[in-house]
């Protein structure tokens, strides 16, 4: 239980890490395997086809969540170059963000929060040449 000595920054590093990346594990890899991939992307794309957004970046985009989110959660877990990792994930989270913006989502400020939460850990996290 070394981690209960642990200053506060690698603290909250630590349970981040933990917590946000099992959790991204899950979610992603719910679209994989309960939801799959087909329906994924039908899902995705039947959103935002009512929106200015065109067909192709609908599905490309989808298919960049689908696959962002387990890679991302891994990296997290695994621990290694957790700025970059950790700033790709803000990139997601600003993505997700987005979309929840262009279709008018009244929940989007939880996004926002994945998407502070993920650029903090990105600003404590220093960097591998550090």
């Amino acid at each position: 239980m070394d981690f209960l000595n642990y200053d506060a920054r690698r603290y909250f590093l630590c349970g981040m890490r933990l917590f946000f990346g099992v959790w991204l594990l899950y979610v992603g890899l719910v679209k994989w395997v309960q939801i799959g991939p087909n329906n994924f992307i039908g899902f995705i794309t039947a959103e935002f086809d009512k929106t200015w957004s065109p067909h192709a970046l609908n599905v490309a985009l989808a298919w960049l969540i689908i696959a962002a989110e387990p890679l991302l959660a891994a990296l997290i877990l695994w621990g290694k170059r957790a700025r970059e990792v950790w700033t790709l994930t803000a990139l997601l989270m600003f993505l997700l963000t987005m979309g929840q913006t262009i279709l008018m989502k009244p929940d989007v400020a939880g996004n926002w929060q994945y998407l502070v939460l993920a650029l903090v850990c990105a600003a404590l996290s220093g960097s591998e040449r550090d």
